[in-house]
């Protein structure tokens, strides 16, 4: 291999590395990069544990705009076209404007429902679910009420129907075989 191509072939592993160190990703340099007229990818992701579709590039001279056309050309459907650059001892990046927001975006989802799913569920015994944002304050004592077991009796029902319950009618007892 030439200088230039073990270059290449190190930012490229430099990347996979990267990827699969910070996100789990399952991705790896093709061997195939370089090689070919074939429009295809740096980076090997089978199992499309990213969204980018990711072509590296070690210059000395840096030629944005043709490096891009290759990236977004070479890019599958549906995935993100993304130029990993070697510039003055740095590693970057080059997205779409659209695409980074849609990333934002999409994390701020996750972290939203990340958010709901940490807050507190109030779970009767059984098994109705309250979401603690519907309650309001003396409702839960009013129309709910404990049983000794210190489960939830729900509004109408006159016992726990919890069946570990020790303190519930329910509890089925064992017939002793004759």
């Amino acid at each position: 291999m030439s200088v230039s191509s073990d270059k290449g072939v190190s930012l490229e592993k430099q990347v996979a590395k990267l990827l699969q160190r910070k996100l789990g990703a399952r991705v790896s340099r093709d061997k195939r990069s370089g090689a070919g007229s074939h429009q295809k990818m740096d980076l090997s992701d089978w199992y499309q544990d990213t969204p980018l579709d990711i072509e590296c590039k070690n210059h000395k001279t840096i030629k944005l705009r043709e490096w891009w056309k290759q990236t977004v050309s070479g890019a599958s459907f549906n995935r993100i076209p993304t130029l990993v650059f070697q510039a003055d001892d740095e590693v970057l990046a080059t997205v779409r404007f659209s695409d980074l927001v849609d990333l934002i975006a999409e994390s701020q989802q996750h972290r939203v429902e990340i958010k709901r799913l940490k807050e507190p569920v109030l779970m009767t015994g059984n098994g109705i679910v309250i979401d603690p944002a519907d309650i309001k304050p003396g409702v839960i004592r009013s129309t709910w009420s404990e049983c000794r077991g210190g489960n939830m009796v729900s509004p109408g029902e006159k016992k726990c129907l919890v069946k570990t319950c020790t303190y519930c009618s329910n509890k089925k007892v064992k017939k002793e075989k004759k």
